[in-house]
C-alpha cells in the first residue's frame, strides 16, 4: 500500500470513529427524549424536567412544554413572577418527576397538561398544592380537568 492510500485510510477511519462518537453522544444525551412515555387520559408517567419557563409552565423531554394543572402564576412581568418560577426550578427543574394527567391531556395552545409529583425529603409531594399554601399560585380549573380540584382548593387554606 502506498503511503497516500495509507494517510487516506487512516482519515477515513477517524472520520467513521467521530462520526460514531458524535452519534453515541446525541443518543445519549437525548435518551429520556427517546424513552418518555406517550401520555395517556388519566394516566401517569416519568419525566425529565428540562426547563421551567415560569411558574406554572415547564419543558419536559418527551412533551414539549407543560403546562400545570390546576394552578395558575404570575406571568412575566406581574409582582410575584419570579418568586414562582424560581420555587418551581428548585422543586422539580432538572429533576425526573411524575406526571399525572385529568380528562384533556392538551390546552388550547398545544401544550400538555400534567400535575407533578416529585420526591422531598422522602416523601412524594403534589407540586400545585404546594405552590398554592407557599401564595406562590392561585387554584384555577377548566372543564373538564377537575381531578386533582379538592387538593389544590384546601391548599388555599393552609396558607
Amino acid at each position: 500500500m502506498r503511503k497516500d492510500e495509507s494517510s487516506k485510510t487512516v482519515y477515513k477511519v477517524l472520520i467513521s470513529l467521530l462520526a460514531a462518537g458524535l452519534a453515541a453522544w446525541l443518543i445519549i444525551d437525548n435518551l429520556p427524549l427517546l424513552t418518555a412515555p406517550e401520555p395517556v387520559s388519566s394516566g401517569a408517567g416519568e419525566y425529565y424536567i428540562r426547563r421551567v419557563i415560569d411558574g406554572d409552565t415547564v419543558v419536559a423531554d418527551g412533551l414539549g412544554k407543560v403546562r400545570l394543572l390546576g394552578i395558575d402564576t404570575p406571568e412575566r412581568g406581574e409582582a410575584g413572577f419570579e418568586p414562582a418560577r424560581d420555587r418551581l426550578a428548585e422543586l422539580i427543574g432538572g429533576r425526573w418527576v411524575t406526571l399525572l394527567f385529568d380528562t384533556e391531556l392538551t390546552d388550547r395552545y398545544g401544550r400538555t397538561l400534567g400535575y407533578p409529583l416529585v420526591e422531598l425529603e422522602g416523601v412524594e409531594t403534589a407540586v400545585c398544592p404546594l405552590l398554592v399554601a407557599e401564595g406562590h399560585a392561585e387554584p384555577l380549573f377548566y372543564d373538564p380537568n377537575y381531578r386533582f380540584r379538592d387538593e389544590i382548593t384546601a391548599a388555599v387554606d393552609e396558607r
